[in-house]
């Protein structure tokens, strides 16, 4: 019976997957992420350019048609954490390929609609895709690297800033040849490239040598015709379908949590038999969820809060930059260039992330000083030059495209690379409160003040000015945050 236990305990171990070298098919991954990001963050910057036309077209008001985009956008935010499950249990290959799926199919049938509500449900499907396809994008290159994952996290983000800076030119000269409904066809055949980028994200596979494999079955009857199975037998058992799930999602299977366990957790699945079994599902739901992380976090939820705040300002500009523009005379081509220097500053802002980082300097510190120049930028436009709408738009980029790129680092930092996945969906979750009230907020206050951009960028600026503050207590919270058990890879 040694013996058998042995040979086990020798194949539980040999069928530990090997951790995934810092390259190789990395490279083509975070290649892959880039350019679907590229087209995901391209198709949601494309509002303020139709955003005349919608109007247009369907006769509404400021309200209904910046529902479009409010719409569009927290649909990419709030189907993050269904994302998240689907990563975590099909991998990052089958759930960005259903992402790039329902991408194609809200494009394609936004060609028939034929009022405005009829394009919210289209612009729905379109957002859902997106999130889909963002979640096991910025995953996908977390699993593939740990030393330089900052690095090689930043190269694949700042698609969402090439997006930018490509898309509007693009979608611009589209809408005058073919209108809003062509250039939607046209942007449903480009989004159908997400499904063959998504394909690249290939499961990291755990390796398996001969020797452990050609007595397995025998084995494994042995044990079972002995009844008898020491404490190696069942860990090495354990560990080999903890193999198997990395083979089936390509993410780090989680491991026992028992009241015995050493990680200290309390098992969800071994209550007591009096214990009420609605209250065990709820518990179990939550956990697989990630609620448990705001508890465990509370950088984690307060970076939440952050970005509801944060987006609420965001979409403000993004939504009402080039109508601002030609309210002053800016031509309409003219105007949707700003949006490709906001798109180069975000690039730029993207690339440094990676940069600032590598330098060892406090993250939060600096991300702080550049949430409040992403506030004085927006007081910029409330002058009339079409010059400082060119340096303000810029400024802005930056100073955002640092934030979307250093957030998801921050988030592997206070949850780890195993709850990445659940971690962001949650983030988007709250980024979606954010975008969803952003537009509706704008246009509240436009319907009330009588078209007056300027008192929309004075609220802006003042809510950047606030997450800047609130960036500055992240530091203070770790102190006093129960924490969760992380890698140190993951710092």
């Amino acid at each position: 019976m040694a013996k058998i236990s042995t040979l086990r305990t020798r194949r539980g171990a040999e069928a530990q997957p090997d951790s995934p070298k810092e390259g190789g098919w990395g490279i083509v991954v975070v290649i892959a992420a880039h350019l679907s990001l590229v087209i995901q963050y391209g198709l949601l910057q494309s509002g303020g350019v139709m955003y005349l036309s919608w109007k247009e077209d369907f006769d509404t008001n400021d309200k209904e048609t910046a529902a479009v985009q409010s719409i569009f956008s927290s649909m990419s935010c709030f189907s993050g954490l269904p994302a998240g499950v689907l990563t975590e249990r099909f991998g990052c290959r089958v759930s960005g390929m259903v992402g790039g799926i329902l991408t194609f199919i809200g494009l394609l049938c936004s060609y028939w609609v034929t009022d405005i509500y009829q394009l919210y449900i289209t612009v729905s499907i379109i957002g859902a895709g997106i999130g889909i396809g963002y979640s096991s994008a910025v995953v996908a290159v977390a699993i593939y690297f740990k030393k330089k994952y900052k690095i090689a996290h930043a190269i694949a983000i700042s698609g969402n800033g090439m997006g930018m800076m490509a898309t509007p030119p693009i979608f611009q000269f589209l809408l005058e040849n073919f209108g809003w409904r062509g250039t939607f066809l046209i942007a449903s055949a480009i989004a159908a490239n997400i499904v063959t980028l998504s394909a690249l994200f290939r499961p990291i596979r755990a390796t398996r040598k001969s020797g452990g494999n050609l007595h397995s079955k025998h084995q494994h009857l042995a044990v079972k015709e002995t009844g008898d199975m020491s404490n190696d037998d069942q860990n090495s058992e354990e560990n080999y379908r903890h193999s198997d799930d990395v083979l089936q999602t390509g993410l780090p299977a989680e491991p026992d949590k028992t009241p015995n366990s050493s990680t200290g957790y309390v098992s969800l699945t071994t209550d007591s038999k009096n214990s009420n079994p609605i209250l065990k599902l709820l518990k179990r739901l939550a956990s697989s969820l990630g609620f448990h992380l705001f508890v465990k976090s509370y950088r984690f939820f307060l970076l939440c809060v952050i970005q509801v705040e944060f987006n609420i300002a965001y979409m403000g500009l993004a939504l009402y930059l080039v109508p601002r523009a030609q309210s002053v005379g800016v031509a309409p081509s003219s105007a949707a260039i700003l949006l490709s220097i906001l798109g180069v500053g975000s690039l730029l802002g993207r690339l440094g992330n990676g940069l600032l980082v590598s330098w060892k300097l406090s993250a939060e510190h600096v991300t702080a000083i550049l949430m409040a120049l992403a506030g004085s930028s927006v007081l910029l436009l409330n002058f009339e030059s079409y010059y400082i709408f060119a340096i303000a738009s810029f400024l802005h980029g930056f100073a955002t495209g640092f934030f979307y790129a250093i957030v998801i680092v921050l988030t592997r930092q206070f949850v780890g690379v195993r709850k990445l996945a659940v971690g962001v969906g949650l983030f988007q979750i709250f980024s979606g409160i954010g975008v969803i009230l952003g537009p509706l907020l704008a246009g509240w206050i436009l319907d009330l003040t009588g078209d007056s951009y300027q008192t929309v960028f004075y609220v802006g600026s003042a809510v950047y000015f606030i997450c800047a503050a609130q960036l500055l207590i992240l530091p203070l919270l770790r102190r006093v945050e129960p924490g969760i058990d992380i890698s140190p890879a993951d710092v």
